[in-house]
This record gives structure tokens, sequence and C-alpha cells, in this order.
């Protein structure tokens, strides 16, 4: 009988995202698109737009691609319209909304994970507890 305390190789793998560790191309794509969705979570769109480069969003943008969330990919790729700097005032509320509802939750994009791991688990690194 497994420990009841053991993590699910899924656990391990998005535990593992969160910190920005893996090299396997779904580990990256994951960790890319946490770091911006925490972003989001955190200060809103202004605050992902100012701090992340356009390479991180774009990586961030290419992973929700990469696991079947087109929409919250295109609407990453207007983050940075969102910026402190742009003249665009009504968009941090506009992508906000947008990204909301999108992402209503967390289970979004671990549902989003859960499915691409189950399908190409040879993506990720093992999942090593």
């Amino acid at each position: 009988m497994p420990d009841a305390f053991e993590p699910r190789p899924a656990d391990i793998v998005w535990n593992r995202a969160c910190m920005h560790q893996g090299e396997g191309i779904g580990d990256r794509h994951l960790g890319a698109l946490l770091l911006v969705h925490g972003m989001v979570m955190n200060g809103g769109p202004n605050h992902a737009a100012d701090s992340c480069d356009p390479a991180q969003i774009a990586a961030a943008a290419s992973a929700c691609r990469y696991l079947g969330l087109d929409d919250l990919g295109s609407l990453i790729r207007e983050l940075p319209a969102a910026s402190s700097d742009s003249d665009d005032e009504d968009a941090e509320n506009r992508l906000s909304d947008a990204y909301h509802q999108l992402v209503p939750g967390d289970s979004t994009l671990s549902g989003a994970f859960e499915a691409r791991y189950a399908s190409t688990p040879e993506d990720f690194d093992p999942a090593i507890a």
C-alpha cells in the first residue's frame, strides 16, 4: 500500500516547476507559465508587464499553446500593454478581468498541466521525490 504522504508524480513536477527547475520541454513550459501567472495573480497585469522581460512573456504565451490554453496565450501576449509606461490606462483593468475569466482559479492551469503530463510524461524530467 502506498504511503499516504507520498506525493503524486504530477505534484512533484508541478512543485519543481514552481521553483523553475527541470530541463524537460514540459518542465520549461510549465515553469515559464507559472512565473507570469504568479506575477499576474500577486500584482496584476501591470506587475507582470513591468517585472517580466519580453522573452519571459513570450515563453509563457508559448507554454499556453503547449498546454492547450490558446486563449490565455493570446492574452499573455497582450500583457505589455498593461505596463506602467503604457498610454493605455484601461489596459490593466481589461487584462485583469479577461485573465480572471480565463483563469478563475489555479485548477485551470493544473488541469491543463495534468492532461499534458498524462499524455506526454516523457516531456518532463522524471518525478523523483
